[in-house]
């Protein structure tokens, strides 16, 4: 089968699951489908939003089966005996199909995560850290029932689709950001507000949340600021794509109108900048005609540092002409929400962002909606 006619198939059961669901209004049982894999998938739904690596991984084989019964699919590579690639299937078709239908979906592939790249079996001795133990259990104990013929690989769909439908209707909502049309906050309550984001959200993903905050006020700027005339800003990439990976020379990046860098920013959460990051940056600016080079911590730098840095500054703006600036975060934030004229369209755009991303968590988004409640 093709990619094309493997996606319809797979969008057909979904449909199916849909229907189902609607004309029951809970989650309908397929036959032959024991009561012990269904809490096994709830467990893996349970955990989907901080382990979606599960959730890509499992749906990835259950798919492979059910379009190719003959296969082992414990045997997920290509260079294990009769086995397939799992992350070449998973990256062509199921984390695209995940992302298309708001299911949660990791970046790439599953098989991304160290936990699911040993070159071993899925069978139940597994040695891969899968966390946590009992979804590491639910998965292999899913698997193991597949390959032993104890549950059909297209019931198992049916129940999974159901399960992830429910679960993005249970977490989905619209950040309350129309509330702000009555009240204009000051600069002073939108630092305030964003400071307290970044503090009091969870840990994994929140490191993502300067990036957009930052990317939001750049949003404003470059239509605003005579600097930028005829710059424009370039996409974000995803939070997992390393610079040197993804050819970035920052996690922001002003591009003019030939597509050359003319501006970035490189935003370090909770590491101070060091001397040693300054060189590192130079090394991927260095062949641009960049004019600015802004490295931002949420976290200071310590007073000997500083000394190193200035020095590190200087060498560098001498040899390449380049002005490399570090500065705090929310200070940055706070001079740049001055320059522009409407401080409510950055932080509309901020909560698009926080929405829409990726790697934001429900959590992060729940936070960001009682933030704002409090201060309307």
């Amino acid at each position: 089968m093709t990619i094309n006619e493997i996606t319809l198939e797979i969008e057909s059961i979904l449909k199916q699951a849909s229907k189902l669901l609607d004309n029951n209004s809970s989650v309908f049982m397929p036959e032959n489908l024991p009561k012990e894999i269904i809490v096994h998938f709830n467990t893996i739904i349970s955990v989907c939003e901080s382990r979606k690596a599960i959730l890509t991984v499992l749906t990835t084989l259950i798919v492979y089966k059910h379009i190719n019964p003959n296969q082992d699919i414990r045997n997920h590579q290509a260079n294990l005996p009769y086995g397939f690639s799992g992350r070449t299937f998973d990256t062509q078709i199921i984390t695209p199909f995940m992302k298309k239908h708001g299911f949660p979906a990791m970046i790439e592939s599953g098989w991304l995560t160290r936990s699911f790249e040993q070159n071993k079996p899925y069978d139940l001795e597994y040695p891969g850290k899968i966390t946590p133990v009992k979804a590491k259990f639910a998965f292999l104990s899913i698997i193991d029932s597949i390959e032993s013929n104890v549950v059909n690989p297209k019931n198992c769909l049916l129940y999974l689709f159901q399960k992830l439908i429910k679960h993005k209707k249970s977490h989905k909502f619209n950040i309350v950001i129309h509330s702000l049309k009555d009240k204009k906050m000051s600069i002073d309550e939108i630092i305030s507000l964003i400071e307290q984001h970044f503090l009091l959200s969870s840990k994994v993903g929140k490191a993502r949340l300067p990036v957009l905050a930052l990317y939001s006020i750049y949003e404003s700027m470059i239509h605003e600021l005579n600097r930028y005339a005829g710059k424009y800003l370039k996409p974000l990439e995803p939070h997992t794509s390393a610079d040197t990976r993804s050819g970035e020379i920052g996690d922001i990046n002003i591009l003019n109108k030939e597509g050359i860098p003319f501006e970035s920013v490189e935003v370090k959460y909770e590491k101070p900048i060091t001397a040693q990051m300054i060189f590192d940056a130079y090394e991927k600016f260095k062949n641009y005609p960049v004019t600015r080079y802004y490295l931002l911590s949420t976290k200071e730098s310590s007073k000997s540092e500083l000394e190193l840095i200035k020095s590190a500054i200087s060498c560098i703006s001498k040899e390449h002409g380049c002005q490399i600036i570090v500065n705090g975060v929310i200070y940055t934030l706070k001079y740049y929400l001055r320059l522009i004229n409407n401080t409510d369209t950055f932080l509309r755009r901020y909560v698009f962002h926080v929405s829409n991303d990726d790697v934001i968590k429900f959590e992060h988004k729940k936070l960001l909606n009682e933030l704002i409640k409090e201060r309307v």
